[in-house]
C-alpha cells in the first residue's frame, strides 16, 4: 500500500488507500465503531498519480475520489458508485467544489463537472499542467477564475466557464 487518507462523516470513519497497481486502484473502507462494514475497490484508467488530500472531496453525502484519469462519486454511507467519469487523458490530480459543480485538475485538462458527473467543459494548454518547480502552483482557484501554469511556465487564466480571461 502507498498513501492512506482518513475522513470522518457522522458516526462513520472512511479509510481511502492507494493500491500499488496498474491500472490505478483506490480501496475505500467504511467503518462504524472501528469495525469495517463495507469496502469497494475503484479502478481507473490512464496513469497512476499519488493519493493526497486534494484527491478526495467530501460533499454532503457524496464522496468524490480521483483515481487515475477518472473521478468516482460514491454515495455515503452505502459507498455505492453513483457515477464515474474520465476527466483527463492521462491522470487527475485533484478535485474542488465550485458552486453546484466540481472542477478537476488533470495533467492535460482542466474539467468542470456537474453533480451528475457530466463534463460541462474542458480546457487544455500547450503543455501539461504540472509545474516544474514546487513553489509555483500549476492550479489555483481564485474569485475571478482559475490560474494555471504549464510545464513550460506558460500561464493561463480562465474563468469558471473555461474561457481565457487574460
Amino acid at each position: 500500500m502507498k498513501n492512506t487518507l482518513w475522513l470522518y462523516k457522522d458516526s462513520y470513519q472512511i479509510e481511502i488507500r492507494e493500491k500499488e497497481a496498474h491500472p490505478p486502484q483506490v480501496a475505500v473502507y467504511l467503518y462504524k465503531a472501528e469495525e469495517e462494514i463495507k469496502s469497494i475497490v475503484l479502478t481507473g484508467g490512464g496513469s497512476v498519480s499519488s493519493l493526497w488530500e486534494k484527491s478526495v472531496l467530501l460533499d454532503g453525502d457524496r464522496l468524490l475520489i480521483t483515481c487515475g484519469n477518472e473521478v468516482y462519486c460514491l454515495l455515503l454511507p452505502t459507498i455505492k458508485v453513483c457515477w464515474h467519469t474520465q476527466v483527463d487523458m492521462a491522470t487527475c490530480f485533484q478535485i474542488v467544489a465550485y458552486q453546484e459543480d466540481y472542477i478537476t485538475h488533470g495533467e492535460v485538462e482542466i474539467s468542470r463537472l456537474n453533480k451528475q458527473g457530466e463534463i460541462l467543459w474542458q480546457f487544455s494548454g500547450k503543455d501539461i499542467f504540472v509545474s516544474p518547480i514546487e513553489r509555483t502552483p500549476a492550479f489555483k482557484t481564485t474569485s475571478q477564475g482559475i490560474d494555471l501554469v504549464d510545464f513550460n511556465y506558460e500561464e493561463y487564466h480562465i474563468d469558471y466557464e473555461g474561457k481565457i480571461i487574460r
